[in-house]
């Protein structure tokens, strides 16, 4: 083998090698793992996931209480940016401020 084959080999072993690394890497996905994900790029005051309403008409949704009601629609965008496309069909997602109000 020449010696430009043998480089060949060597760079496309090492770009399989990292792509393989990357992939084995990366956590699987969550819907608790997304949600909870808010909590390190917002100031959260507290998450939710779950069915709430009436136990007849129980509606699967994402709650989110942001303490800067500017926040609102950066956490609403990194939710649908960030949930599955069958986790958006299914809940609502439902972000709010309470001001930082203590129940």
């Amino acid at each position: 083998m020449g010696i430009k084959r043998k480089l060949g080999i060597l760079v496309l072993m090492c770009t399989a090698a990292f792509t393989f690394i990357g992939f084995a890497q990366k956590e699987p996905y969550s819907l608790d793992g997304v949600v909870d994900s808010v909590w390190g790029k917002y100031k959260v005051q507290s998450t939710q996931v779950g069915e709430f309403g009436e136990s007849s008409e129980r509606e699967p949704a994402i709650f989110v209480d942001v303490y800067d009601k500017n926040d609102i629609p950066k956490v609403e965008k990194y939710l649908e940016d960030n949930l599955s496309k069958d986790d958006l069909a299914k809940y609502e997602i439902n972000v709010f401020s309470n001001k930082g109000i203590h129940y």
